[in-house]
């Protein structure tokens, strides 16, 4: 007696369950990559947004009588437009003829993370803030620059 072998077309049970797993996986995947890349782009745009904000504010300060940038800018605060966060402005007199200018922001993303030291986003340095202890806020939007009296 000859095996009759039968001609079925089509997928079973089991072989569709596995198809649509990979599908679910491969999909899944490929929406959290999605929104990662919507964070990144944020990410970008609120840091070239605080770099921009700070060179207003160091022009602010390179158009000031060098006798009056210690006393007008030290520890001020400045914002930048569509960015939840504070930048601050740290000028140290290193002799009577030269000022270093350190500009900071740190800001909030919409997730939560905080861009840089301060956790509150108020421009001053509270207690358990200064993660390497030196004293002041660093960011990754962080400038400094010297300015030597010419008069």
């Amino acid at each position: 007696m000859p095996i009759k072998l039968s001609n079925n077309k089509g997928f079973s049970l089991s072989e569709l369950m596995i198809a649509t797993l990979i599908f679910t996986f491969t999909f899944a995947g490929t929406i959290i990559v999605f929104f990662r890349c919507i964070e990144l782009s944020e990410l970008a745009r609120h840091s070239s947004t605080a770099v921009n904000a700070a060179k207003n504010q160091l022009a602010s300060i390179e158009n000031t009588p060098f006798a009056n940038i210690f006393t007008t800018y030290n520890n001020t605060t400045f914002t930048a437009a569509g960015v939840n966060g504070t930048g601050v402005t740290y000028v140290t007199s290193l002799d009577a003829d030269l000022l270093r200018v350190t500009l900071v922001f740190c800001w909030r993303e919409k997730n939560g993370r905080v861009m840089g030291e301060d956790t509150n986003i108020n421009g001053a340095l509270n207690a358990g803030e200064d993660a390497n202890g030196n004293g002041v806020l660093d960011s990754p939007v962080e400038m400094t620059t010297y300015i030597y009296d010419t008069t």
